[in-house]
């Protein structure tokens, strides 16, 4: 008698439980000790353009043994090859390899290769397989946080 009442204490406290994990993982984005939780990134617009691509090879080192040209192929749905120039300006961020996280502008491109300004450094360390994400962002923009009109918390990025 006494273990069937305890079965069924553990059972309904096992129900409570899954109960308010349902209700906490269906309730919307709230803010909680000054954080927004939420799945995506306010402040980045949906619609910017975007070449993702995978590294093939590296171009030829400069006089000073640095690198700054990418051999690359273009990875995901519906990206092809990019026109000659049309990534000039835009942001490359590497998404994989050693150089993980890193950020340079593009200087200019052709449909297999992207070349980086020398002044965001070189891309040394790169190898065949890495990843990559160019988009087209505009390199004077407000800084990653940042305050909206209709909200007052810092959104972070």
């Amino acid at each position: 008698m006494l273990l069937k009442w305890i079965s069924a204490g553990a059972r309904a406290s096992v129900m409570a439980g899954a109960l308010l994990l349902t209700l906490h993982a269906s309730a919307d984005p709230l803010l909680r000790d000054g954080m927004r939780l939420a799945g995506h990134d306010p402040l980045v617009d949906p619609v910017l353009r975007r070449f993702t691509g995978k590294v093939t090879g590296l171009g030829a080192a400069n006089k000073a043994g640095h690198i700054y040209t990418l051999r690359v192929e273009p990875i995901g749905p519906k990206m092809v090859a990019p026109a000659r120039n049309e990534l000039r300006g835009w942001r490359l961020t590497v998404l994989k390899g050693a150089r993980f996280g890193s950020v340079y502008w593009v200087h200019g491109n052709t449909a297999n290769e992207i070349t980086v300004r020398s002044k965001e450094g070189w891309l040394d360390g790169m190898t065949a397989g890495d990843l990559f994400v160019v988009e087209q962002l505009d390199p004077v923009a407000p800084p990653a946080t940042s305050r909206r009109d209709d909200d007052r918390l810092p959104h972070v990025v």
